[in-house]
């Protein structure tokens, strides 16, 4: 089961990806997705941060309900 309060744990691998998406939604979604939908699936989380430890940290959007209605 994967526990989101612990996403600081976690780090990108062949069915985990992150995508700040501070900008709006990005065009690199859809690869990542459709990657995911041709394999064995996976996670894109959005409006979360790789830092440079490869650690994630979430972000504060400024508008998730428009990234919602354009994904």
């Amino acid at each position: 089961m994967t526990h989101w309060t612990e996403i600081s744990e976690y780090r990108e691998n062949n069915r985990l990806e992150v995508k700040q998406a501070l900008g709006g939604l990005p065009r690199s979604i859809w690869e990542t997705y459709s990657a995911f939908a041709n394999t064995s699936g996976g996670y894109i989380l959005v409006g979360v941060e790789e830092l440079p430890n490869k650690s994630f940290r979430a972000l504060s959007l400024p508008n998730p309900e428009k990234l919602v209605t354009d994904f």
